[in-house]
């Protein structure tokens, strides 16, 4: 009897010590994610995130009373990318009541990201903005444009550059090209590369 003690101590300590080494982001109801670390959202909330730097794209969506109709207001798609680590972090949207409140809103969003101990947690901010019709938009496309630039909120990824030795042959040298694309490559297209060599 005293092992099976032992036993669920062990679970419950290792699954409890998983659940504080990840990020857990709660968000308002008038957030709607569209992207989370490159991947299309699950709207999920709270949401999961590993420790780390993290981006997130959303819009504020809501609606409201004008003249007696209901209104829809939805905002441009705002990124945020944060580091955060073992902790429970929480965003918070104003309440927009006016049609200038939302106007404002739109093009200056004033977001509050806080942990769990009520700090406030520095962020940067930005937009993934498009001109025209906005029909069935590549989102991930458009995000990992803009995360090749130096604007607000992207990622910043660093260029790496291949140096081959002279004394490789031509199978090492493909086999070091096959691991750098494969470790830039998102789950999809790993996905897709191992189901082709099998």
């Amino acid at each position: 009897m005293k092992l099976w003690n032992v036993v669920a101590i062990i679970i419950v300590s290792l699954l409890s010590s998983k659940v504080l080494a990840d990020i857990h982001l709660n968000t308002p109801s008038q957030l709607k994610l569209k992207i989370v670390n490159n991947e299309i959202s699950k709207n999920e909330n709270p949401l999961l995130l590993e420790n780390g730097k993290n981006q997130i794209a959303f819009r504020y969506e809501d609606r409201y009373r004008s003249a007696g109709e209901d209104v829809f207001f939805t905002s441009d798609i705002i990124l945020l990318t944060f580091e955060g680590h073992d902790n429970n972090y929480f965003i918070t949207l104003p309440k927009l009541r006016t049609e200038s409140e939302r106007t404002d809103f739109n093009n200056n969003p004033v977001i509050i990201l806080k942990d769990s101990n009520g700090k406030t947690v520095s962020f940067e901010q930005g937009k993934l903005l498009k001109n025209g019709i906005q029909f069935n938009r590549d989102l991930i496309s458009e995000l990992r444009v803009y995360n090749q630039t130096s604007q607000l909120a992207s990622l910043k990824q660093p260029t790496s550059i291949i140096s081959v030795a002279d004394n490789l042959s031509e199978t090492d040298v493909a086999g070091k090209m096959l691991d750098y694309w494969y470790s830039k490559a998102d789950e999809k297209t790993r996905a897709a590369f191992k189901a082709r060599i099998n």
